[in-house]
C-alpha cells in the first residue's frame, strides 16, 4: 500500500513525534510504501524524516515552502492554484490515501484540499478541533466562520482522545472519527525514588516542588499565570522547575528576574523529564487548551500526581480531584496550595498501570497500523472526490 503523508507546519511537536513513531511503525511492518511532504522550515522533522530513510528505503519525502496562515480556510478559496499544484503532486506519486497531519483544523488543511481534487482518500489526523473561540484567539468570531467548511473535507479523522472525537461530531463531522490515544516510552517513564531523583538534579529535598513541562507559550500553555500564581503569599515555600522552551521563554525568564523568585524557580531546557517528573510533588499542567498532552502520560507512568486543567484530553484521563481551576493566578494558587495540604493522594495506580499498558509506544504502533489498515481497505470512506 502506498501513503502519501501531509504537513506544512513549520514547528516540530508532540503531534509530529508521534506521527514519526506511526511512521516507524509502518515501514517496520514491510507492506507499505510512504512519501512524505513535510514544510522546509521544519527543520527538526525533515532530519528526524532523512534519518528515517537511511533506515528504510521506501521511504521517500520531499521539502514544501507552503506554510499556513491566519484565513486558512479563505485563503484556500482565493488561491486555488495552490490545491491544484499539490493535487498534480499527489497524483504523480499515487497514493492509496493522504494523511494531512493536523495540530487544528486549518493547519495542513491543503493537503485534504489537495487529496480530494486528485480523488485520493483523505484522512486527517487532528490532534485539535477546537473553536477559535476555545483558543481565545483574535478574531475568532470571524474565524470560527470560515473554518465549518473543512470539516467535512476528509473522508476519516484520526483523533488523540474521545473528547476530542466528541468536539468533532459535535462541530459537525459525519465520517468515520477514529480515536488514537499517544503512546510514551515506558521504559523511560516509570517510577522512582523522588529524594534519589532530588538529589540528581540537586532540588531541595523537603521543599514542595511543582514541574511545568512543555512549549513556553502563554496564550496556550499559561507558564505566566502559574508564575503568578507562585509568587503568591500562599506558595512561598514551593519551587518550580519549568522544563522546555518556546516563543515566550525570554519573556517568562524576564518575570522570573522582576518578581524576585530565581532562587525558588528553576528554568530547564528539554532535558531528562523522567527524572523531573519522580523529583517533583505534581507536575502542573493550566493550560487554556490541549489535545492529550504526553507529559499528562509521561508523569502518571512515574506514579506522580498530575494537576491539569477541567478540559480536553485531561479530562479524559484524569480522575476528578486532580482536575483544577487555573482560570486566575489566584484560583491556581488556591489549588496547589489545597493539593499540598490535604492528604497527598497519589494517582490511582490501576490509572498509571491503564497509561503503561495501553499508551505505551508499542500499543500506539499497533493502534496506528491497524487504523490506517482498517480505513484504506476497509468500507468505511464515503465515496472519493
Amino acid at each position: 500500500m502506498r501513503l502519501l503523508f501531509y504537513n506544512d507546519r513549520p514547528v516540530f511537536g508532540g503531534h509530529e513525534a508521534m506521527t514519526l513513531h506511526g511512521l516507524e511503525a509502518l515501514l517496520e511492518d514491510g507492506r507499505w510504501q510512504l512519501h512524505f511532504i513535510a514544510s522546509e522550515e521544519n527543520t527538526t522533522l525533515l532530519k528526524h524524516l532523512a534519518d528515517l530513510a537511511r533506515r528504510y528505503p521506501q521511504l521517500t519525502f520531499e521539502e514544501t515552502d507552503e506554510q499556513p496562515t491566519t484565513f486558512e480556510a479563505a485563503r484556500h478559496f482565493i488561491c486555488r492554484g495552490r490545491i491544484s499544484d499539490l493535487a498534480t503532486t499527489i497524483e504523480r506519486h499515487a497514493p492509496d490515501a493522504v494523511v494531512s497531519v493536523q495540530g487544528g483544523l486549518e493547519l495542513s488543511s491543503l493537503g485534504i484540499l489537495a487529496a480530494r481534487r486528485a480523488g485520493v482518500k483523505a484522512i486527517s489526523y487532528l490532534a485539535m478541533p477546537h473553536t477559535y473561540k476555545t483558543t481565545g484567539a483574535r478574531l475568532a468570531s470571524v474565524l470560527d466562520r470560515l473554518t465549518p467548511s473543512l470539516i467535512g473535507m476528509p473522508h476519516a479523522y484520526i483523533t488523540l482522545s474521545d473528547e476530542m472525537a466528541a468536539l468533532l461530531r459535535e462541530r459537525g463531522a459525519t465520517v468515520p472519527v477514529e480515536v488514537l490515544y499517544p503512546g510514551i516510552d515506558t521504559a523511560l517513564f516509570h517510577p522512582g525514588d523522588q529524594q534519589t531523583a532530588r538529589r540528581a538534579l540537586s532540588l531541595p529535598l523537603e521543599t514542595p516542588v511543582f514541574a511545568c513541562v512543555g512549549r513556553i507559550d502563554f496564550h496556550q500553555k499559561q507558564q505566566d499565570r502559574l508564575l503568578r500564581a507562585l509568587a503568591r503569599p500562599a506558595l512561598a515555600d514551593c519551587h518550580l522547575v519549568f522544563a522546555g522552551d518556546g516563543p515566550d521563554s525570554a519573556t517568562l525568564d524576564e518575570m522570573i528576574q522582576a518578581r524576585g523568585l530565581a532562587s525558588r524557580v528553576r528554568r530547564w531546557p528539554w532535558a531528562d523529564t523522567a527524572q523531573l517528573y519522580r523529583a517533583a510533588d505534581a507536575v502542573v499542567i493550566p493550560s487554556r487548551y490541549e489535545g492529550v498532552p504526553l507529559v499528562m502520560l509521561e508523569a502518571l507512568a512515574c506514579g506522580v500526581p498530575v494537576l491539569g486543567t477541567d478540559r480536553d484530553g485531561m479530562r479524559d484521563i484524569l480522575p476528578e480531584n486532580f482536575r483544577i481551576d487555573a482560570s486566575s493566578s489566584l484560583a491556581l494558587s488556591r489549588e496547589l496550595r489545597g493539593f499540598l495540604d490535604g492528604p497527598r493522594q497519589a494517582p490511582p495506580a490501576e490509572l498509571c498501570q491503564a497509561i503503561r499498558t495501553k499508551m505505551s509506544l508499542e500499543a500506539f504502533r499497533h493502534r496506528f497500523r491497524e487504523i490506517l489498515d482498517q480505513l484504506i481497505t476497509g468500507s468505511s470512506f464515503s465515496p472519493v472526490g
